[in-house]
């Protein structure tokens, strides 16, 4: 039996961006190994025959005021509710500056634009770039910090810069993936633990929605861009 067949319903795949680019998380006949890449459009053909590829970034941006998913991802976190992005418009992730962002947005029925949101911008732009023109009906958007909230049964956990939610984190991951300790000694060096261990997260997602159980959130179908609106946990 491979690795593949004992893990189940694989090869499957969660992304995480980081500050040198994508950390994945791919789970396959080798087991659960971490890599890091610099640009996402080096995953797009690496992964399209994978069953499913979990990300935590915005895919599909609404025209005008706010996405619904996010609203419905806020209200199950509760306490933790301050980990999900508010996602920028389709007009106002175009922008050049942090000041021209918050105008666009806030014509757009949208909220203004923090400093730390709008350092994302330029990741949201490359992954709508790279799968505009691919095959990507199997990648889904995903929130980690929502995975680990189910997998400790609905209960949001600690910092994942603190020592103990890394260590909750860890707990939690290996249970589904009992390679977790070595995939981690045998990662990319520079790669921070948090960010590795949120690309676990969202493999653990996409291995959900390609066996069919993983929780929408957000109105189903597509945008007007094929882009999926709900975000899969």
């Amino acid at each position: 039996m491979t690795a593949s067949e004992r893990h189940g319903s694989v090869p499957v795949a969660g992304i995480d961006g980081w500050r040198e680019g994508w950390v994945l998380a791919e789970l396959g006949d080798e087991g659960l190994v971490l890599d890091s890449v610099p640009r996402i459009d080096e995953l797009v053909p690496r992964l399209r025959h994978h069953r499913a590829v979990g990300i935590d970034m915005p895919i599909a941006l609404v025209a005008e005021g706010r996405r619904v998913a996010e609203s419905e991802l806020r209200a199950a976190l509760g306490r933790s509710a301050r980990s999900v992005f508010t996602s920028p418009t389709r007009a106002a992730v175009e922008a050049v500056s942090q000041a021209e962002a918050t105008v666009v947005n806030r014509r757009q029925g949208g909220p203004g634009i923090s400093a730390q949101a709008f350092g994302l911008f330029a990741s949201i732009r490359q992954v709508r770039t790279a799968l505009g023109g691919a095959d990507h009906l199997h990648w889904h958007e995903t929130h980690p910090e929502t995975a680990f909230t189910l997998l400790n049964d609905g209960v949001p956990l600690p910092s994942k810069r603190s020592a103990l939610g890394v260590g909750l984190r860890l707990a939690l991951l290996r249970s589904p993936f009992g390679d977790l300790d070595h995939a981690l000694t045998v990662a990319p060096e520079r790669v921070p633990i948090d960010d590795a261990l949120d690309a676990v997260a969202a493999l653990w997602s996409a291995r959900r929605v390609a066996e069919g159980t993983a929780r929408r959130f957000g109105p189903p179908g597509r945008d007007d861009q094929g882009f999926e609106h709900g975000v899969f946990v």
